[in-house]
C-alpha cells in the first residue's frame, strides 16, 4: 500500500503516526520522552519503537510492513547524530526506509506543507530554523536553558521569579505575579523561592511552567507581566530575522510558523515577535502552524515514498487525522 510512520520524539512526548503515500491517516499513538540529548541513543529507541509497535496493532491484518519512516527528533543537530539514530532504528526494522532529522525540520513542514519558510519553536526551550528554496538551511537559538534558550517557556518563568524577588526588595514595581508565584509554590514569602531554588532544586521544567502565570497575569493587565511577554517575543522575533537573513528571504513571500506552548500566551508574543521580524524581513507573514509536527513529518515521508502533497492528499490528512 505504501505505507509511511512519521515520529515526532520531543522532550515530552513521542507523537507517531502511521498512512498511505496518498494522505489516508491510518493510526495515532503516543509514547513517552524521547529527546536524543536526555534520553540517550537507547532511551530513544525504545520510546520510537515503542509508539510504532502500538501503531502497527491499529492497522489492517497485512498491512503491518512500513515503507518509510520519517523521523524528527528534539536533540539531533549534528549529522553525526543523525545517522547514529537512523542507524539504530534501522537495525531495528522498523521501516524499510529510515529517515532522521531535527524536529525544527518537522515542525517547518508542519507549518507550510514542504515549502520554504521559517519556524520559531517555542515550548521549554526555543529555537529558529529556516529553510530557503534552494535547499539551504540555517538556525538560530537552540543552545539549552544556560547559553540560550531566550523567547522561551523556560526564559519566561525565570524573568517571572526575578520579578518577584525584585518587587520584593523594592528593586522592581509591584506586580501580580508576587502572589501568583507564592500561591504556586505554597510558600509564604519571597524569601521561600532561594530555598526551593538553591537547595531544594527547582529545576527547568518546573520553573518553565511559570509560563502559565506569567500569560494569565497579562492576559488581567499586569504591567511586568506583559514586558515579560513582549521581551519574549522580541527575542524570538530576532532569531527568526537572523535566520531569513542567513538564507536570503528578507524580501520573499514567505511563511514564519510558530509552533510551541508560549505562542499559547495570547497574542502578545506574536506581535512582539513580528514586529521585529519586520525590520529585517517585511514580507514575512507571521501564522500559525496548519498542521502539528508529527504531520509535518509524515508529509515529509510521502515525499520520501515517492508520493506528491497534492490538495487531495492534503485533504485527506485532514479528513482523516485523528
Amino acid at each position: 500500500m505504501g505505507l509511511v510512520i512519521a515520529i515526532d520524539a520531543g522532550g515530552t512526548k513521542t507523537d507517531c503516526l502511521v498512512g498511505t503515500v496518498h494522505g489516508e491517516v491510518l493510526a495515532r499513538t503516543w509514547a513517552g520522552p524521547a529527546n536524543y540529548q536526555v534520553s540517550g541513543p537507547e532511551g530513544m529507541k525504545a520510546e520510537i519503537l515503542a509508539a510504532a509497535g502500538k501503531a502497527r496493532h491499529l492497522l489492517p491484518a497485512g498491512d503491518e510492513a512500513l515503507d518509510v519512516a520519517f523521523i524528527g527528533a528534539a536533540g539531533v543537530h549534528r549529522q553525526g547524530d543523525r545517522e547514529a539514530v537512523s542507524g539504530l532504528l534501522q537495525s531495528a526494522g522498523i521501516a524499510s526506509k529510515v529517515v532522521v532529522e531535527n524536529d525544527a525540520v518537522i515542525a517547518l513542514a508542519g507549518g507550510t506543507l514542504g515549502q520554504p519558510g521559517v519556524v520559531v519553536i517555542a515550548g521549554t526551550g526555543s529555537v529558529a530554523f529556516g529553510m530557503n528554496a534552494r535547499g539551504e538551511r540555517k538556525r538560530a537559538g537552540g543552545w539549552g536553558y544556560i547559553l540560550g534558550d531566550e523567547g522561551s517557556a523556560y526564559d519566561i518563568g525565570r524573568e517571572a521569579l526575578a520579578s518577584v524577588v525584585r518587587a520584593s526588595d523594592g528593586r522592581g514595581g509591584p506586580t501580580a505575579l508576587s502572589e501568583a508565584v507564592l500561591q504556586h509554590f505554597r510558600i509564604d514569602s519571597a524569601d521561600d523561592l532561594v530555598d526551593l531554588t538553591y537547595r531544594k532544586g527547582l529545576g527547568r521544567t518546573g520553573i518553565a511552567a511559570l509560563a502559565v502565570l506569567v500569560a494569565d497575569a497579562a492576559r488581567k493587565g499586569d504591567t511586568v507581566a506583559r514586558r515579560i511577554l513582549r521581551r519574549a517575543g522580541t527575542e524570538l522575533g530576532l532569531a527568526a530575522a537572523s535566520v531569513a537573513k542567513a538564507l536570503g528571504m528578507q524580501n520573499d513571500g514567505v511563511l514564519c510558523v510558530t509552533a510551541g506552548g508560549v505562542f499559547a500566551a495570547g497574542d502578545t508574543v506574536k506581535r512582539a515577535l513580528a514586529k521585529e521580524l519586520a525590520k529585517v524581513a517585511p514580507a514575512c507573514e507571521v501564522v500559525e502552524a496548519r498542521f502539528p509536527p508529527v504531520v509535518g513529518a509524515y508529509l515529509l515521508g510521502i515525499q520520501e515514498a515517492g508520493g506528491r502533497l497534492t490538495g487531495k492528499v492534503i485533504a485527506n490528512i485532514e479528513d482523516s487525522l485523528p
